[in-house]
């Protein structure tokens, strides 16, 4: 009987032990969790400073922004409950929401939101999502203030703002841009210097207009966050929120076991897609999307000219790329703009003539005994895409040497210009200027770096205009150039491939591509 009651104890304390240990929170009664999985961790907690979509869904739990795209191509409120275009098009005022408070309880005014631009226009302060603002007057093409406050951002009363632009556009280009603008809080950074902005210090803690208020992380493995009560779009409808990293490979057996209810970014590996439908514990989404995959190529080296360029993409077999890494589901694309898109030009069409490519390459008298330098994304669908474009690229005659490397590397090392090659995915929007932030000089994310503005012109032609009707001709031209100049070889457009929990529902899916997952619209069952 002591022996029986020995082990009896014995087994509560063990299960004591593994309830507290580190990262696994004992959760009170009634209490309603939700942990959804990210393939890759946020890189830092600084808003402004990251390229990264993963960084992206962390911040936009804590943080908010003035409006969203959707799959619809409508924009959607957030702190701006309305928004107006003036009569030649050349700013738009915004209509904030009056009932916002920032999670340590001061209010939300229009002073903010004119902060948050001005910090990140302010050169001094790192802050690579920067480009997003290059449209507004009083910057420069990288987003960088002219002078000291320039950005012409302006507070017309303590709940409406006016952006000026540049010149007459497209009101909803600018919105777009503007998706991954977070608003930061004034009081606490007013009066910091760049070094205690830029460093980490300020924003481990960080306070937050969001669904959800920051609890705790443990770096690179998961966050923890609890719902805001408060929130002036309404309180979730679970309590708790824990991000997670799941590798790829184990994220199916996360979802079936519950230890994740959804993959919010990062597909479903294509090799368990099948055995995900088969759960029953489980709902799955495939919804087309925006988003794609593209080939960057170094237009800076000698070698590689136009037709160089040209005969690269041409040599592709991207039929192959779409069977073998998506299994169908996805699109073959040879520009930016998605077969999704009202602006896509069915007249375009995809090329694949290795034959022709290689006779491009010995006309341009290519010096074959070059090797390249491939660099790609460790562990990811993008470093198989890797090895079969090698593949099709040996059949030209090329010498490619492929160097997976983590994604931080990656965009080091394109930034700086030493690849050859480098192959990364964009999440893509239904606008046509999404692509110009990849194309432009002085861009952070020009990692083709291309100094030839023909391209960017043509989207700042079409952005000038200000109907459907009239953008429509100039984006058909800008696609038809963009294979011409093949800055970069385009590859296709993925599904968004989902598996959730069923204990999930009013689930925004196709709005995911869009970085648009409104955790608070989210109901969750018992």
């Amino acid at each position: 009987m002591k022996r029986k009651i020995t082990s009896l104890l014995l087994a509560a304390f063990l299960l004591m032990a593994l309830l507290l240990m580190p990262g696994t929170p004992l959760a009170a009664e009634g209490e309603k969790t939700v942990s959804v999985a990210l393939p890759k961790a946020w890189d830092n907690m600084m808003p402004l400073n990251t390229n990264s979509n993963y960084s992206r869904f962390v911040y936009d739990q804590i943080y908010d922004r003035l409006t969203m795209s959707s799959a619809s191509g409508k924009i959607q409120p957030r702190l701006a409950e309305s928004w107006e275009a003036n009569e030649d098009s050349t700013a738009v005022t915004f209509k904030l929401a009056k009932n916002v408070k920032w999670s340590d309880g001061e209010p939300f005014t229009a002073a903010d939101v004119v902060f948050s631009f001005q910090l990140y226009s302010n050169p001094k302060i790192e802050a690579l999502s920067r480009y997003h603002l290059q449209y507004i007057k009083g910057v420069d093409e990288s987003g960088a203030e002219l002078s000291e406050k320039s950005i012409e951002v302006k507070a017309d009363d303590d709940y409406t703002v006016t952006i000026t632009m540049k010149k007459a556009m497209f009101p909803d280009t600018l919105l777009n841009d503007l998706d991954t603008v977070f608003i930061i809080p004034k009081h606490i950074f007013e009066g910091k210097t760049p070094e205690e902005i830029n460093a980490p210090d300020l924003w481990a803690k960080p306070v937050g207009t969001g669904p959800f208020r920051y609890v705790s992380e443990i770096s690179g493995e998961r966050m923890e966050l609890e719902a805001n009560p408060d929130y002036f779009l309404g309180k979730p409808d679970f309590d708790k929120l824990v991000i997670r990293v799941v590798d790829p490979a184990s994220l199916l057996a996360s979802l079936m076991s519950g230890d994740v209810d959804i993959n919010v970014m990062g597909r479903i590996p294509l090799e368990d897609w099948d055995m995900a439908k088969e759960q029953e514990n489980l709902q799955v989404f495939s919804e087309p999307g925006t988003s794609y995959s593209t080939l960057l190529m170094n237009t800076k080296k000698p070698y590689q000219t136009e037709a160089f360029r040209q005969a690269v993409s041409m040599a592709i077999n991207r039929d192959v790329l779409v069977q073998a890494l998506l299994k169908g589901e996805g699109q073959q694309v040879v520009t930016p703009i998605a077969p999704v898109s009202p602006y896509f030009n069915d007249k375009i069409k995809v090329w694949y003539d290795v034959d022709k490519a290689k006779e491009m390459l010995e006309k341009e008298q290519f010096p074959f005994d070059q090797e390249l330098k491939f660099y790609t994304s460790a562990g990811t669908t993008t470093e198989r895409a890797a090895a079969l474009i090698a593949q099709d690229l040996e059949k030209i005659g090329l010498k490619v040497k492929i160097q997976a490397v983590d994604f931080t590397k990656l965009m080091e090392l394109m930034r700086k210009g030493e690849h050859d090659f480098g192959i990364i995915g964009s999440g893509g929007t239904l606008d046509p200027s999404e692509s110009r932030e990849m194309l432009a000089k002085g861009s952070s994310v020009n990692f083709a770096q291309l100094e030839d503005s023909t391209l960017t012109d043509l989207i700042d032609k079409g952005n000038e205009a200000l109907t459907f009707e009239d953008r429509k001709p100039i984006f058909d031209e800008f696609q038809e150039k963009i294979m011409e100049v093949s800055p970069m070889a385009y590859l296709y457009t993925s599904n968004n491939l989902v598996a959730a929990s069923k204990r999930l529902s009013n689930l925004p899916v196709k709005d995911f591509d869009c970085l648009n997952w409104s955790l608070w619209t989210w109901k969750v069952a018992d």
